[in-house]
């Protein structure tokens, strides 16, 4: 779960970044809606990231679910109470704009954490031991009909238009 909190701290980081860059934006353009509605987009991609990210280095989405904590509280208060906050949301108090903030943050964190992960290798071994696992093999044993298939498909013609759909490929 040590990995998970790291990864919190490490979005945060990146949603304060995100946040500078809104306000930036702000200042040098004016009071506009765009840099609000940039910064609410990035911080559901954020929260997405930071919850695949702490899945894939935690091997669970019910370990990881502390970085996603991390960085809506962060979202949240940087949206709501960080410096020159009120330029980002003119017509909105604090509370509501926090609230949007961490919940659009924790949206994508709950997307992270639920969407298929198949870059479980950087979690730790006792982690990946645990996990359960199928291994697919090819069967062994002959099939009949396989032959008289092939025979099928060899005799046919071969065609000399451009066929308009897609390819379909016949398995005995």
């Amino acid at each position: 779960m040590a990995r998970a909190w790291a990864v919190g701290v490490a979005a945060a980081l990146l949603a304060l970044l995100l946040y500078e860059s809104a306000l930036a934006w702000v200042t040098t353009r004016g009071p506009d809606v765009y840099p609000a509605l940039f910064l609410l987009l990035s911080y559901v991609v954020v929260g997405a990231a930071t919850g695949h990210a702490a899945v894939s280095l935690s091997g669970r989405a019910q370990r990881a679910w502390p970085a996603v904590l991390v960085v809506a509280a962060t979202a949240a208060a940087l949206i709501g109470w960080g410096h020159d906050a009120t330029l980002l949301h003119p017509a909105l108090p604090a509370i509501p704009a926090a609230l949007g903030g961490g919940a659009c943050t924790a949206v994508g964190g709950w997307l992270g954490l639920v969407l298929p992960n198949d870059y479980l290798a950087a979690a730790p071994r006792s982690v990946l031991a645990q996990l359960t696992t199928v291994e697919l093999r090819p069967s062994r044993r002959k099939r009949p009909g396989v032959a008289s298939a092939r025979k099928r498909t060899a005799a046919r013609p071969a065609a000399t238009e451009p066929v308009d759909g897609p390819e379909i490929l016949e398995i005995g």
